[in-house]
């Protein structure tokens, strides 16, 4: 009960519908791997008791209830992917902490948008959303996808030309998948922005030339790499979140970069990054970049 895992994928289970999903995803992730699997369910034990007796009671139930959970989706999981490795932990700690503890050394992190703890009407709960924010290696949120929908596709989100990372975990997840891969960039018109009656054309030409140029270095850096993966690259103008979150409608899954938080400010996770993850039509990878 200690919480750590070999590397491999680590999934987040609470016994929640969103959990499951997260689960089953998270063992057909780790079977295209190659890996195990690693199932955490934490709970906290703590109790507001006067009588060490009954606090112990308490405790003692709580964990037994925790292991009936983790054990109902480990045999779930077991009988649908007999070949595959999976481990399981009951962790006595709040979850967000219990999953990145267990995630230290793993490949993926995956989650739901959001289990028990959370209020129904949120889209995504807040364990995944410090997850994200803070762990080591990729994490994947997993949320409910209609079954008529078309995936036909990988996107991944180019901000700049760090995220040859996100890209390069994009080429991976769609070589696994056989599906291609879409590079898309998204700006502003930054001349559009200047109160003028007119564009200013040359400005705006030289512009998308600068875009253009970041893009194609971006993707020129990985390409080569994974020969047999169909790559494309596209660039779209206007507010990031918006064009990822309608971009995203006919994507297996949509993959972005965490960037390291500005200066004197506490958020982990930009505005796209958030919005991603709370409306985007397909799962999400979010994938930090290496500190600078």
């Amino acid at each position: 009960m200690n919480g750590k895992s070999p590397a491999g994928v680590v999934v987040g289970v609470d016994g929640s519908a969103p959990a499951a999903q997260a689960a089953e995803w998270a063992a057909r992730e780790a079977e295209r791997r190659g890996c195990s699997l690693h199932l955490v369910h934490a709970v906290n034990t703590g109790t507001v008791t006067l009588s060490p007796r009954a606090g112990a009671a308490v405790t003692d139930l709580v964990l037994k209830n925790a292991q009936a959970v983790l054990d109902e989706q480990l045999d779930l999981l077991i009988g649908a992917h007999p070949s595959l490795r999976i481990t399981g932990d009951v962790v006595p700690r709040d979850a967000a902490p219990a999953v990145l503890n267990a995630a230290e050394h793993a490949e993926l992190a995956v989650l739901g948008t959001r289990g028990h703890g959370g209020f129904a009407s949120l889209l995504l709960g807040s364990v995944s959303l410090r997850v994200t924010a803070h762990a080591a290696c990729p994490t994947v949120v997993v949320r409910e996808v209609q079954p008529e929908r078309l995936a036909d596709h990988l996107l991944v989100a180019i901000r700049d030309e760090r995220d040859t990372v996100a890209l390069r975990f994009a080429l991976r997840e769609a070589e696994l998948l056989g599906l291609p891969v879409r590079a898309l960039h998204t700006w502003h018109a930054a001349v559009a922005d200047l109160g003028r009656m007119a564009p200013m054309v040359d400005e705006l030409g030289e512009e998308t030339a600068l875009h253009e140029q970041l893009l194609r270095r971006t993707v020129e850096a990985v390409q080569p790499e994974y020969p047999d993966t169909e790559l494309t690259a596209d660039q779209l103008t206007g507010a990031a979140p918006a064009v990822l979150v309608e971009e995203s409608r006919n994507a297996a899954l949509l993959v972005i970069a965490r960037h390291a938080p500005a200066p004197h400010f506490g958020l982990r996770l930009g505005g796209a990054v958030h919005a991603v993850l709370h409306h985007a039509h397909c799962p999400v990878a979010v994938v930090p970049l290496p500190a600078p």
